[in-house]
């Protein structure tokens, strides 16, 4: 059967860091504030100043990914619902269209991952992750729920698990448990492409 060409999936636009940095900045005092966080706490529990966090959540400041996934911890949601624009008319739909999967980078890490799920809802989380080259979630490892697996689609990443590195190429796969500290970077002269799916468990 012929397909209607008005649901042709056209590439994304991508979007930029000051939009995402004041998109997560609005999310993230909108959750605070609902939950009835003083900014003070949670800075004491990343570890930052109040007046950093007061830019984060004015947009004007970014926090890196490991950051990111604790205050998504202590707020309660899942990371990726925090970080990544819910597609227009996506509801409760069994499916997303290309055209709804709108890449998010983290700047200035050179990371972007790219929502493959048709919705924040239910505990799978399946995403491209695209890693330019020298980028990587940086010299500490992170952690939190859940479980995690992925398989390398571009390039070569080295894949940090606690104590272990290990250098994976294109069609190596890997799984391990999230609650394991864990980190990655590129290994690749070029930009790297990972599939990657992960459960709150």
């Amino acid at each position: 059967m012929a397909r209607d060409p008005s649901q042709t999936a056209r590439p994304a636009e991508p979007v930029s860091t000051a939009a995402i940095d004041s998109t997560i900045g609005r999310r993230l005092r909108l959750l605070r504030e609902t939950r009835r966080m003083p900014l003070a706490e949670l800075a004491l529990s990343l570890g930052r100043s109040v007046g950093y966090l007061s830019q984060v959540e004015r947009g004007l400041s970014s926090l890196p990914i490991r950051e990111l996934v604790r205050i998504a911890e202590l707020l309660g949601v899942d990371f990726l619902s925090l970080v990544s624009p819910a597609g227009a008319g996506e509801g409760a739909s069994h499916i997303r269209r290309a055209a709804d999967a709108t890449p998010v980078t983290f700047h200035p890490s050179g990371i972007t991952k790219t929502s493959l799920v048709p919705s924040a809802a239910g505990e799978l989380r399946l995403f491209t992750m695209t890693l330019e080259p020298g980028s990587s979630t940086g010299m500490d490892l992170y952690s939190h729920e859940g479980e995690e697996a992925g398989l390398v689609l571009e390039g070569s990443i080295d894949l940090v698990i606690q104590d272990a590195t290990y250098s994976l190429a294109q069609g190596d796969s890997f799984r391990f448990a999230s609650s394991t500290p864990h980190g990655f970077s590129n290994a690749a002269k070029g930009r790297s492409v990972v599939l990657w799916v992960n459960s709150r468990g």
